[in-house]
């Protein structure tokens, strides 16, 4: 499947949900929910008899237009079938809804600090970030997670959106971080950052000698050799005395 031909329109996915007098949410449009596969090895995704997924999943309608969710708490959907799909050779669910069917069961959602964790875990710290959490969406992520988790992670916004601004680079040279390329909105648009996972040793690090302390020593050793240093860092030479 190719998302590109989609338009991200969060109006118009709005427009075709309503809110019912018993917290459940009903679409009046055909609407799809996508969230990577592997969710479901990491406890953020359950398809049983019941089915549940992280408030972190893109909504289309009318195979049209999307929006993104980045809801810090797990949500019971009620789809009228599932399927499975790959975009960029990644699999997804996709839960289809026909149009006046219930897509979210209860709006009223229960806390789980672990739940951000999970959350941190698998899209930050691994760089397992799905097709629709562009670059504002990974700076954003953790904005409700005092609200719906309970959990609280920041007194400034500048604290989260280090995160994104480490982990975006440019898709060309990853060595390079997307925030020193980036020249305008054309390019903020036709050429996205490539995400890498924030613990990686081979780009996260700046100095050869984190990469050589870090763990995964071969990708350490091999990064410090390809991206050798170009200057003494302050922490280098705090080390040397």
């Amino acid at each position: 499947m190719d998302w590109s031909r989609w338009t991200r329109s969060p109006e118009k996915v709005r427009a075709a949900l309503k809110e019912q007098p018993d917290n459940s949410v009903v679409t009046s449009k055909p609407l799809k929910i996508y969230v990577p596969k592997r969710f479901m090895e990491k406890q953020l995704a359950q398809v049983a008899a019941e089915i549940y997924i992280v408030g972190i999943f893109a909504m289309v309608v009318d195979d049209t237009y999307y929006g993104v969710s980045t809801v810090n708490a797990m949500m019971r959907i009620k789809p009228t079938s599932i399927a499975t799909g790959k975009f960029v050779h990644e699999s997804y669910l996709e839960f289809q809804f026909d149009p006046g069917s219930v897509v979210i069961a209860n709006t009223l959602l229960i806390k789980n600090d672990v739940l951000v964790y999970k959350i941190f875990d698998e899209i930050v710290a691994k760089g397992h970030t799905p097709w629709y959490v562009g670059y504002e969406d990974l700076a954003k992520l953790f904005a409700s997670a005092e609200k719906h988790a309970g959990v609280k992670l920041k007194n400034s916004h500048a604290i989260l959106e280090m995160f994104a601004a480490a982990v975006a680079r440019d898709s060309v040279e990853r060595s390079n971080y997307f925030r020193h390329v980036v020249k305008d909105q054309f390019d903020y648009v036709n050429k996205p950052p490539t995400i890498i996972p924030l613990r990686s040793v081979s780009y996260g690090t700046t100095n050869t000698t984190a990469k050589l302390l870090g763990s995964y020593w071969d990708d350490g050793l091999t990064s410090a050799l390809v991206n050798p240093s170009t200057k003494t860092e302050r922490i280098e030479e705090l080390l040397r005395r």
